[in-house]
Formats: structure tokens, sequence, C-alpha cells
């Protein structure tokens, strides 16, 4: 923790935080994920940690977030990885209501080749939503929080675990009746939607019709809707995973070739070589936070094969 200057803190989850830190050997900037060992423990969260840490150490992809190093304290675990100062899609689409649909096409563009990537090596992400998806200084769009992501799940692989956020749950998933690698087409057709019209397919506050419409409720579109945005959109937006859009044996290559992206050079797009606009970055304010990740009393141990440095950082 000595090599790091904590900033401020830019996110928070239920079993931890994201803090914007520097490193003082070189004044990069990154974002470090902090988490109780406490809470880890207690909430059974050991695999899922460790299979965050795996796919981002392991995997280098421009739409994906790195992880550059890991290490431990008596009673947290902390991960540095890359800072994306655009900010999360999340906060975007609330400031701005809705995207333009060239601007949309960039990010699920970039989004689809980093889930293409992880499908590759047989895991599925599960957990695709707004927040979750960062934009860098350029503008590009990464994926990050793996959280929830599953290894071991080939293209007829089915797992029956339940999991993902309330408004960006499968119909698989609600009926729990197993899923596979589909299930991330389909949310990327939710992100699609909710990029384009500002609020997710289906979305009800109260949960239990939230969860009635994912099921079995019609899809609401409005009339000005692209037509071929939509077309995409109900494709992946199909309640059963075996006819769904991308759950055949070319998974990505399907979605890749429909009329939506007629545009897209997809070599170009793996080159990041697409022009998304550029986010509008405010200069960081150096707050200098006192970050006393020791304050537990009891000391949890250490979490053995944590330690983890790049070989470039």
């Amino acid at each position: 923790m000595d090599s790091f200057v904590p900033i401020k803190m830019i996110g928070k989850g239920s079993f931890g935080s994201v803090y914007l830190v520097k490193r003082k050997l070189t004044g990069k900037y990154y974002a470090m994920k902090v988490m109780s060992k406490t809470a880890i423990v207690d909430n059974n969260l050991a695999r899922y940690i460790y299979t965050e840490k795996k796919i981002q150490s392991e995997i280098n992809h421009p739409f994906i977030t790195k992880l550059h190093c890991a290490f431990q304290t008596q009673t947290h675990i902390c991960m540095v990885q890359d800072y994306c100062s655009g900010g999360d899609l999340s906060k975007i689409i609330q400031r701005e209501k809705k995207l333009s649909e060239e601007r949309a096409r960039i990010y699920i563009a970039e989004i689809l080749l980093a889930l293409e990537e992880l499908h590759s090596r047989e895991i599925i992400y599960r957990d695709l939503k707004p927040e979750n998806v960062v934009l860098d200084e350029e503008g590009h769009a990464l994926l990050t929080d793996f959280g929830l992501s599953k290894e071991g799940v080939g293209s007829t692989s089915i797992t029956q675990s339940f999991c993902g956020s309330v408004a960006y749950l499968a119909p698989e998933m609600l009926r729990r009746s197993g899923h596979g690698r589909s299930v991330d087409w389909y949310l990327l057709g939710v992100l699609l939607y909710e990029m384009l019209i500002g609020i997710p397919p289906y979305y009800n506050q109260d949960k239990d019709k939230l969860f009635d419409n994912i099921k079995r409720g019609p899809l609401q579109v409005p009339r000005n809707m692209p037509p071929d945005a939509l077309d995409l959109i109900v494709k992946l937006l199909n309640r059963n995973p075996r006819t769904r859009l991308g759950a055949g044996p070319g998974d990505a290559e399907e979605i890749k070739t429909h009329k939506f992206f007629e545009s897209i050079n997809w070599q170009d797009a793996q080159n990041r070589k697409l022009k998304p606009p550029r986010p509008n970055i405010k200069p960081i304010v150096e707050e200098n936070i006192h970050l006393d990740i020791n304050k537990e009393i009891e000391d949890k141990g250490r979490m053995e094969r944590w330690t983890f440095i790049s070989n470039n950082f």
C-alpha cells in the first residue's frame, strides 16, 4: 500500500470500494478495488474474487480492463486496475438521457468483441449493465468487474447458479432453467436498448412486476426506433436462449453480420480505430484521503495465491 497515494473514492459496492490512486514511482493513476476479508469470508465470495483476478490478470484485450497487481494486508485484499477516466455508461446515460444510434453502435461493437474474447476462453460474463462498462480517455468502452463471471462454460454448457442485477436478469435466469453463454447476448440487447431509450427494457419499480415483464411482458419501443437497431434488439431479447441471435455455433459472428453493424469494419474495431466521442474529463483534484485498510481488529489470515504483479508494471 505504501507504493500508492489514495486520491478519492470513485465507487462503492456491497462488499468493497474502488479508489482512485496514484503510483508513487510513476505518477500514473489507477483504480484500486479494496475488499474486506471479513466480507469475503462471511459471504463466501472467495471463488468469485479469484475468478475475477484470474480473468483480468490473464487476458490482454483492448476492451477489457487490465489487472496490474494484486496484494493483501492482514484484513483486506487489493486489486490495482486500469483507471478509465471517462466514467461509466450508467452516469453518462443518466446525464444525457439517451445516446445516438451511431455512438451506441460503437460501444456495443467494442463490448461485443470483449464478450467474444471471453467466450473463446469458455468464460461467460453474466453481469453486463451500464455500470460495468467504463470509458477510457479516448472514449473507448471497456468491460470491468468480473466478479460474477464463470469459467468452463463452452458452446453447449449449461450452468444453474442464480446471479445478476435485478433489472438485468435474463428470462432463463429468472426461470432457473439453467443458462449458457447466450445469456451474455440477451444482456447485450438490454444494454443497447438502454443506451437508445434511457431505461432497461421491461422496467418497473415493482420487482415482481419487473420479473413478470421480463418473463412474458411485451417489449415497448418508440415508433422512431431505428429499424436495424430494433431488429437486433428483438433478436437478442429472444426469450428462448437456444434460438436467440448468437446462440448458435458461430457465437459472436452471428451478431457481427447483423445489418445494424453494416458500417463497422471489425478489424478496425479490434484495433481501436473506431471514433467514439471523447469524454469530457475533469482535471483530477487530489484530495489525498487517508485509506485505513487495517482498521479491522480480526486478522483473517493470508489468502493463498493472491499476490500478482504484471510483467510491465
